[in-house]
């Protein structure tokens, strides 16, 4: 009897966790949400991680059967997703909010799992109290194995990429990496260990404006003789996980131009670094452009390698004329009319 009484108070007390996780959260600061017929409860309310399920390039069988959230349905998308503009809201059919979280200033911060069946990606979103988007980040993939050689099925070398983010008190977000060379076996999994491995981390602090502030990237730890080109690669698409207003970012990239050009030899075939650029001129080119007006000396080391091809000139030059300032038109018109159309790199 007493052993019965014990599991009934356990039960009890597992049940009323289990309500009080489901307990909708009286809050205002998370109103917009209600507003959109989201209920916040405790289970929506994020940790201090998120990690995703391993998921392979390619693979149309993955699944997230495992992941909680709140299913978005075509209203929430439109209302919750699509002001974040094309760059967050496009390509991606299934999404599902992770959780949310005070992110300060009395703004909130949302994460979203976002899914087509071919890939996934993890974008973080903050909000004011009425709901108006005030930056949005994409930190696509955080787990990823695929191989080196995509046009030869029995070439097993791969690469492998793990993640996940991290929540720390005062607004800070971290976003966690190890990236490694291995050899993929029979069933797609990785087999035995990496050859090399490097891990790294990449630092944020949310300001009052609810920008994710980008403070650099650190390695933390690596094995093995570390292939420069591919980590380097990998560790600047990590660098467009950034914000898409904060204007600081581009001291961050021109900063980070330095380890490229001092890491790339000339010679090499391939350098992904003019690409990575473009996409930073296309997450807000008003931004970049009054930047590089700004900078247009040799501190500028950005200058060298931002170039886009001939077809979205016309584009760029709207917007310089978009610029208040007229020397600044002036003196970046003369730069993309002095643009020839060889290549700034062997492989563009």
């Amino acid at each position: 009897m007493k052993t019965a009484y014990i599991w009934t108070i356990v039960l009890c007390m597992v049940l009323l966790t289990a309500c009080s996780n489901q307990e909708k959260i009286s809050d205002s600061q998370y109103s917009f949400l209600d507003n959109t017929g989201i209920s916040v409860t405790r289970d929506l309310i994020l940790g201090d991680t998120i990690s995703m399920p391993d998921v392979y390039c390619g693979d149309p069988q993955q699944s997230v059967d495992d992941l909680k959230g709140w299913q978005l349905d075509p209203g929430q998308y439109v209302t919750l997703i699509v002001p974040a503009g094309p760059e967050v809201a496009d390509k991606m059919s299934n999404w599902l909010l992770l959780g949310v979280r005070d992110a300060g200033a009395g703004n909130t911060l949302a994460a979203y799992y976002a899914c087509n069946g071919m890939g996934y990606c993890v974008h973080l979103i903050t909000y004011d109290k009425q709901g108006k988007i005030l930056d949005a980040i994409n930190a696509r993939e955080l787990h990823l194995l695929w191989r080196c050689n995509l046009n030869d099925p029995n070439d097993d070398n791969s690469f492998t990429l793990d993640g996940f983010i991290t929540f720390e008190k005062p607004n800070r977000v971290v976003l966690h990496r190890t990236m490694g060379r291995c050899i993929m076996d029979f069933n797609g999994d990785l087999k035995g260990k990496p050859e090399w491995q490097q891990e790294w981390m990449q630092d944020y602090i949310i300001n009052n404006q609810g920008h994710f502030v980008m403070h650099g990237q650190r390695v933390v730890n690596q094995q093995g003789d570390v292939d420069q080109y591919a980590a380097l690669d990998f560790k600047s698409w990590d660098m467009l996980v950034c914000s898409r207003h904060d204007p600081s970012i581009m001291d961050t990239w021109n900063d980070y131009s330095e380890l490229v050009n001092s890491t790339y030899d000339p010679d090499y075939q391939y350098n992904p670094f003019p690409w990575d650029i473009a996409r930073l001129y296309e997450m807000n080119p008003q931004r970049f452009l009054s930047w590089m007006a700004a900078h247009r000396g040799q501190d500028n080391r950005l200058l060298p390698q931002f170039k886009l091809p001939p077809e979205y000139r016309p584009a760029l030059l709207q917007e310089i004329g978009r610029l208040e300032d007229a020397s600044a038109r002036q003196w970046l018109t003369a730069l993309v009319n002095s643009w020839d159309d060889q290549p700034l790199t062997k492989h563009l």
